[in-house]
């Protein structure tokens, strides 16, 4: 059976006068990152699909959760529609992938 795991980006920064999609992390952020990383490795196996937003601060969080996985084999999609999205478009872009 397929499990579906919503990862909402980690904190992000909002010094300095940066466009939304640039925004990185802050240090709250990397700092939960690595506790989810440990707490989702305790609860799942490795993951087989990762659609990401184009938001910078989403793609930190994807490779600072991931870093130490064994992602090799996975595959990683980025996604405009994911950017703001609605549960609504979510559902239709899990639909078109799977």
């Amino acid at each position: 059976m397929s499990k579906l795991i919503l990862i909402r980006h980690a904190k992000s920064d909002w010094s300095g006068n940066v466009n939304d999609l640039r925004r990185g992390l802050n240090r709250r952020g990397y700092n939960s990152c690595r506790v989810i990383s440990k707490e989702l490795k305790k609860r799942i196996d490795k993951p087989d699909l990762f659609l990401i937003s184009p938001a910078l601060r989403a793609q930190l969080t994807y490779e600072n959760i991931f870093l130490n996985w064994d992602n090799k084999d996975n595959l990683l999609s980025i996604e405009e529609d994911l950017y703001h999205a609605l549960i609504v478009q979510i559902k239709k872009n899990l639909t078109s992938k799977v």
